[in-house]
């Protein structure tokens, strides 16, 4: 391990016998979970085939003036709101970024010092993470508890205290996966209006988390709707645990209420009250800022 890696982990006091680490993929080209990679095989032309389509619009000059907006004002806010700060956070990039953004996106994570900005020549993303794995858990010798955060998306600010107090009641098992369910949305499509929700399912993406059973795998290396199926898990469906947003162009199915699907509108009341309680670094100004800034492309 080098000096400066040494140093960026006694930045904040994590017991040595296991960490809190977040990851986030911005911009990252390559093999990941993304739906453009769906059905294809490693190595092969179909594969290459949607690795260079995603790099059409992956580094869109209004795609990522948007996603570092999000970002800024979400993901970022929301790490620094955190009470507890014993966690790392690694910000995954790609140094096929263009030039001017990758020195925005320095100055924007320089600002935090549980943040660890990596930039990968890797086209995927276990690949890419690999030895910042095997950095991090010191050669196998330390757990992590991983969670996932993208970056238009936020955690609320005792996240990392539940996820810190679920660790130790799952300190007995060697795997373990962990669900905040309920969570805030805001969605945005076309020309329709903001759209407020309420949305109820365990091991969504946003903050869930998992203590792999082996050191140097990813919590991007297992489906996260099939975490429960797979580790002992725990679930706490009280708390609103993250907020997302879901304007045009998102990389999953289009978000519409349903009967079955844990998605109920809210009143802009109700957003604004939990905000309070739970997101006090965000107003929901912001999210109709961003909405309108998504709107108009910019």
């Amino acid at each position: 391990m080098t000096a400066r890696a040494g140093n960026w982990l006694r930045v904040i006091g994590v017991m040595m016998s296991e960490r809190i680490v977040g990851f986030c993929r911005f911009s990252f080209w390559g093999r990941s979970d993304w739906g453009v990679y769906a059905g294809t095989k490693p190595g092969t032309a179909a594969e290459e085939k949607a690795l260079q389509r995603s790099l059409a619009t992956l580094y869109d000059e209004a795609r990522l003036a948007f996603r570092f907006r999000s970002f800024e004002r979400l993901t970022l806010a929301s790490l620094a709101a955190q009470k507890n700060r014993d966690f790392l956070f690694v910000v995954l990039s790609s140094k096929a970024m263009p030039a001017v953004w990758r020195q925005r996106l320095r100055a924007l994570c320089a600002g935090q010092p549980q943040i660890r900005l990596v930039f990968s020549e890797e086209r995927d993303v276990g690949l890419a993470l690999a030895p910042i794995l095997d950095e991090l858990t010191e050669g196998g010798r330390v757990r992590l508890v991983q969670f996932r955060l993208d970056d238009d998306d936020c955690i609320a600010a005792d996240y990392i205290d539940r996820l810190a107090q679920a660790a130790h009641a799952m300190r007995d098992y060697r795997a373990f996966a962990f669900s905040l369910p309920r969570a805030l949305m805001m969605t945005r499509y076309a020309d329709d209006a903001p759209a407020r929700y309420e949305y109820m399912r365990p091991f969504h993406a946003a903050g869930v988390a998992l203590r792999a059973p082996m050191a140097g795998r990813s919590i991007f290396a297992f489906g996260h709707f099939a975490l429960a199926r797979r580790f002992p898990s725990l679930a706490d469906p009280g708390p609103h645990g993250s907020l997302q947003l879901k304007f045009e162009g998102h990389d999953s199915r289009r978000v519409s209420p349903g009967t079955d699907n844990g998605v109920t509108p809210i009143s802009s009341a109700e957003m604004d009250e939990v905000l309070a309680r739970d997101f006090p670094f965000l107003k929901q100004s912001d999210l109709l800022d961003l909405s309108g800034a998504e709107a108009r492309g910019a």
